[in-house]
This record gives structure tokens, C-alpha cells and sequence, in this order.
């Protein structure tokens, strides 16, 4: 999913995988980046998944590395694993402050308030590379977009398609898509 212009949510690309997995990852990306578009500086915002970000760490597909794309993680995933591994709805809300500061100072504020209130959970988000999880560290690249929601709200648009036979999945997801497109035309 991207957004356009206009800030309307805009339908990329999709695939039908057997798994998620580095290889279905780098072939899903690798067309993404040879076919649907060849901009620069594309932003790519995922969850923490393996398979996604063996891709990015693997330094021989150059189409996944600065200045042609950045990656980035989704703010929602990350604080719901700040959550599942310290239980603590203080903490999350800090993290979500901190990632979402928009000035240095204030993001070192709250991470002194998150060490305060957790160590490990400071620890944690240390170890995490700031560029990707924080706007004031971001440069500019996820131009303020913290989330994957887009994509989680059109996947649960197309949720009842999964156990459907792949032919009816890819009509589906067209007539979906279509759908969307009209309705978005149709708009006054």
C-alpha cells in the first residue's frame, strides 16, 4: 500500500505466497522495485519480520539499500512487542511518545523516563537502530507515516479471501481493488 498525492491510500502491489519467508520476501520486493516503480528514496515501512529483514541486512540486493529505499519500522508492531515483552501500558505509551517526538531533546527526555521506569525496556529499544523506529531520527524518509496500518486495513478488506481457491483470491482482490478505485472516482 502507498499514499498518493493527495494522502488517499493507494493499492501498490500485492502476491499470493506459499509463507513468508526471506526468499518470498526478496522476490515480492525485488518486483516491486524492478516493475511497479522506479523512484528513489522509496520508504518501505514493515513489522520486524525475519524473512523482510534478512533482505534489507543483505547488502548484495543494492535496490533494498539508502539511497534507493529506506526501510523503517512500524511504530504499532514494535510497541506491541514493547508490551508483550514488559507488560507494562506506562511504558508502551512512553515508547509511543518517544518515537513519535519530532525534536531530539524531547526523544532523549522520555528515553531517560523510559530507563527510569525500565532498564531492560531501555536496553531493548537501544539495541533497536533509531533511524528506524523514531521520526526525529528518520530524516525525513517516512515523511511523518509511523504505521502499516494502510496495508492492515485493506488485508482485513481481503481476509475472506485467504481460504478461497487461488483463482477466486486473485478475482477477489481485483474486483476489490476495482471497487475501491471507482469508489474513490465516484466521490464528489
Amino acid at each position: 500500500m502507498a499514499t498518493d498525492g493527495n494522502n488517499e491510500v493507494y493499492p501498490l502491489a500485492f502476491a499470493v505466497v506459499e509463507s513468508e519467508s526471506t526468499e518470498t520476501w526478496g522476490w515480492f520486493l525485488a518486483c516491486l522495485l524492478t516493475y511497479v516503480t522506479d523512484r528513489t528514496n522509496l520508504c518501505i515501512i514493515s513489522d520486524r519480520h525475519r524473512g523482510i529483514q534478512s533482505c534489507f541486512d543483505d547488502t548484495t540486493r543494492g535496490y533494498l539499500q539508502p539511497p534507493l529505499t529506506h526501510h523503517r519500522y512500524c511504530l504499532r508492531h514494535l510497541v506491541s512487542n514493547v508490551n508483550t515483552n514488559f507488560n507494562s501500558v506506562a511504558l508502551k505509551n512512553l515508547v509511543w511518545k518517544a518515537a513519535t517526538a519530532n525534536q531530539v531533546r524531547k526523544f532523549e527526555n522520555i528515553m531517560d523516563c523510559i530507563k527510569n521506569v525500565n532498564r531492560a525496556a531501555y536496553d531493548y529499544l537501544k539495541e533497536i537502530d533509531q533511524e528506524k523506529w523514531t521520526l526525529v531520527h528518520d530524516h525525513g524518509h517516512r515523511y511523518g507515516v509511523m504505521t502499516t496500518n494502510l496495508s492492515e486495513c485493506f488485508n482485513g478488506v481481503l481476509k475472506g479471501a485467504r481460504s478461497l481457491p487461488i483463482t477466486a483470491m486473485v478475482m477477489f482482490t481485483f474486483y476489490k481493488v476495482n471497487s475501491y478505485f471507482d469508489d474513490g472516482l465516484t466521490k464528489p
